[in-house]
């Protein structure tokens, strides 16, 4: 290689906005450009040499990646993570391929990474937008009915218990007619707060189901149980917007052989016995509807 050739290479990689990492046969760091410095934390004269591992936040997803260029010869776009000097994951796109010498030989690797963090983040924010009920802060309808078969299909496949509660405000169209739909709206957040804050973080799921119908799923949970969630539940709702908003709330428990929309059928109809028998209180019943 001449020296010009040479110095338009290195001007290359000086000023590449993306990451541009080498390595030798072995796996070891044998080019690093600013971008890579920027990106990943670790200055030139502390990586070259080291194991190009230590960047991928999954060593495995690397010699994934080398088994897939050992078949294509390159990779283009591999979205993954790796990670920086001090620990974080940072989220990229990968082309990899393989640097052989004019004979064949093997010499080593070239990655250019992309950083990828603020497209994944605008996802992110987007599908939770999709999934989410503007006004109350629960997931949405379109979410529940996805979820809902998930649920009762692990809970078949493990054979766990699963219960659902289905809540229905009492006196909410009284209430939204008379103090206006301002008001209205306030205390549907308040019903979204009260469902947040009383069910279990990360377990539990809770769904605007329309209107004033809110769904609730409770994993790992029996009919009892479900009985006392649901019982809280309408018991913080008082709390919130009582008295002139309470919640009738119906139980159902999965039964073998019981579809996701018999699950929620019976939840229904439970919510409705509910409702006849005076409202504000919560009404149980696994059986097939």
């Amino acid at each position: 290689m001449t020296i010009r050739s040479e110095a338009y290479l290195r001007a290359i990689l000086e000023h590449s906005g993306d990451a541009i990492v080498t390595t030798d046969a072995a796996g070891n760091v044998a080019e690093w450009n600013p971008a890579a410095e920027n990106l990943f934390g670790w200055k030139r004269d502390e990586i070259m040499g080291q194991p190009a591992e230590a960047i991928w936040e999954e060593p495995e997803e690397r010699r994934k990646l080398l088994r897939l260029i050992e078949k294509k010869g390159r990779v283009v776009d591999y979205e993954t993570r790796a990670k920086s000097r001090d620990g974080r994951s940072i989220d990229v796109s990968v082309t990899m391929s393989q640097l052989r010498d004019e004979a064949g030989k093997l010499l080593g690797t070239i990655g250019i990474s992309k950083d990828i963090r603020r497209r994944k983040r605008l996802e992110r924010e987007l599908k939770r937008l999709a999934i989410t009920d503007s006004l109350t802060g629960l997931y949405n309808r379109a979410h529940f009915n996805e979820r809902v078969v998930e649920e009762v299909e692990r809970a078949r496949r493990m054979k766990h218990p699963l219960s659902m509660a289905l809540a229905d405000l009492d006196g909410f169209k009284e209430y939204n007619d008379s103090q206006g739909h301002q008001a209205g709206d306030g205390a549907l957040r308040k019903v979204g707060r009260a469902a947040l804050t009383t069910l279990r973080r990360h377990v539990d799921l809770a769904f605007r189901y329309g209107g004033d119908e809110f769904v609730f799923i409770f994993p790992e949970v029996d009919i009892e149980a479900g009985r006392t969630a649901a019982e809280r539940l309408r018991v913080r709702v008082e709390q919130e917007v009582g008295p002139a908003i309470t919640a009738s709330i119906g139980v159902s428990a999965m039964k073998d052989g019981m579809s996701s929309r018999e699950l929620v059928r019976a939840a229904d109809l439970a919510m409705y016995r509910a409702k006849a028998s005076g409202g504000n209180r919560v009404s149980a019943g696994g059986a097939k509807a």
